[in-house]
């Protein structure tokens, strides 16, 4: 598991090279490294996911540099772990951590709240919170058994939640990093950038949730139907070793092991 992680995460790393859209306020650009974070939680479960994650950041690092003090790799770290608690049945825990990002968000000075488009103050979070609205009616789907892990809707909705927190806990580094860090931006100035990217993220969250979606689908499903006919190979032969699962890529309550 541990090569394979390592793999994806120099995949990863590659991928940060292809620019999607530029930041707001720096000069850099998202790339499409950010489809591949929740599919690392998914396919390595939280901790070996969110490491994958945090060694590809560092190789991406390397290759084209750091825009918030080597700490770039934070969004698609908490992507990943977000994605990794879901297939792994912890269910608090998938809701618990994005919140945790959105509260901290909603509370610094430095965030902007509300965006009034024609007279009407709209929430900056709207997108986000409908996002953890809809992974919870999920789960609770998938914790009754209606509802498959490896369902077009459960990953759906598990790849719009951990995007939607990548992006709020980037909001959380981004104001903290280059406003009370580096003084690059000033409170004035990163308030008119919030009401930017306000207009900006909805559009590229939902390009990240539906490319992220097709890859995550084929690969997760590929994967399990070959190590589950791996496994059916070897059953009733006494002699086989005991295995722990269909998949050793699958976390221990990964739908793999139902």
């Amino acid at each position: 598991m541990i090569a394979s992680a390592s793999l994806f995460a120099a995949l990863y790393a590659v991928l940060g090279l292809v620019p999607v859209a530029p930041y707001v306020g720096i000069s850099s650009f998202l790339s499409f490294r950010e489809i591949l974070a929740p599919l690392a939680g998914m396919l390595f479960g939280p901790l070996t996911g969110g490491l994958s994650m945090v060694l590809g950041g560092f190789i991406d690092m390397g290759l084209r540099g750091t825009n918030f003090d080597f700490l770039d790799f934070v969004p698609d770290l908490v992507c990943a772990v977000t994605a990794g608690f879901c297939f792994t049945g912890r269910r608090k825990e998938a809701l618990a951590l994005p919140l945790a990002f959105t509260a901290a968000y909603a509370l610094d000075p430095l965030s902007v709240d509300f965006v009034t488009i024609r007279g009407v103050p709209i929430p900056f979070v709207w997108m986000h919170v409908l996002s953890f609205c809809v992974l919870g009616a999920v789960l609770l789907l998938e914790a009754k058994r209606k509802v498959g892990r490896l369902s077009t809707l459960f990953v759906a909705s598990t790849v719009f939640a951990s995007t939607m927190a990548a992006h709020i806990s980037g909001s959380v580094l981004y104001e903290n990093v280059l406003v009370r860090v580096n003084h690059v931006l000033t409170q004035s100035s990163i308030h008119a950038n919030w009401v930017v990217i306000f207009s900006l993220y909805p559009e590229e969250r939902i390009f990240f949730t539906v490319l992220g979606t097709l890859i995550a689908l084929p690969v997760l499903r590929a994967l399990y139907s070959r190590m589950k006919g791996r496994d059916a190979a070897t059953d009733g032969t006494r002699a086989a070793a005991p295995r722990p699962g269909p998949s050793a890529l699958f976390p221990p309550d990964h739908p793999g092991r139902r």
